[in-house]
């Protein structure tokens, strides 16, 4: 019978009290993270001859949406009760906010190709560590850990990457964070999926103990 999922340092019992099972709240960011990753990749593949000028405005929305996503779901694990990620907890606002900034500075001050591999490789540097951590500590212990180990790692190599191809021009720098970004969407979409389902089946063994058992 699927379990109402606790937190990964205490309070199961607040956990209970709160309802609804902690997927619920996980789900809905998750989904926007990959909505946003898979719209940048169709992007950057589709698109033969970007200018440094557009490329920077793609890249801006790429590093804002995700930044957008893990402070949507720092909101949502704010109103959990039933989850304590203890000194971490702060975490996914921290490099959300800065996911943000970043794609803010890369659309306003990236004027020129180092420029911008500068900027975006250092946000999804810091950021991609940052979440690499996060998940590594609370991996096999939360439903998120390790979709963020996951895309921790793909998003360190995206930034390597940028900086390997630096001479090759904003195509070539576009396309391998579309790359990275193909995984990382693709790996969101389905564990939001399943963060849903599993939500739902918990939910409903819950109020219904008797057809699970």
């Amino acid at each position: 019978m699927p379990q109402q999922i606790s937190a990964p340092h205490g309070g199961q019992d607040r956990g209970r009290s709160r309802g609804a099972d902690v997927r619920h709240d996980l789900w809905g960011p998750t989904l926007l993270r990959a909505v946003v990753a898979l719209i940048f990749a169709a992007v950057t593949v589709f698109w033969q001859e970007p200018s440094l000028g557009a490329g920077r405005w793609v890249m801006a929305f790429f590093l804002v949406g995700t930044g957008v996503s893990a402070i949507f779901l720092q909101l949502r694990l704010n109103r959990r009760e039933d989850v304590d990620l203890g000194p971490s907890r702060n975490i996914p606002q921290s490099y959300g906010v800065l996911y943000v900034l970043g794609g803010v500075l890369t659309a306003v001050v990236a004027s020129s190709d180092w420029l911008f591999v500068l900027f975006s490789a250092v946000i999804l540097g810091l950021c991609g560590i940052t979440e690499l951590v996060l998940g590594m500590r609370f991996r096999g212990q939360f439903p998120l850990g390790r979709d963020w180990t996951l895309c921790g790692v793909v998003t360190v190599f995206a930034a390597t990457g940028m900086v390997l191809v630096e001479t090759l021009g904003t195509k070539a720098e576009l396309g391998v964070v579309g790359g990275a970004a193909i995984i990382v969407g693709v790996t969101q979409l389905i564990a939001a999926l399943s963060l849903r389902h599993d939500a739902r089946a918990a939910d409903k063994a819950l109020t219904d103990p008797g057809r699970t058992a």
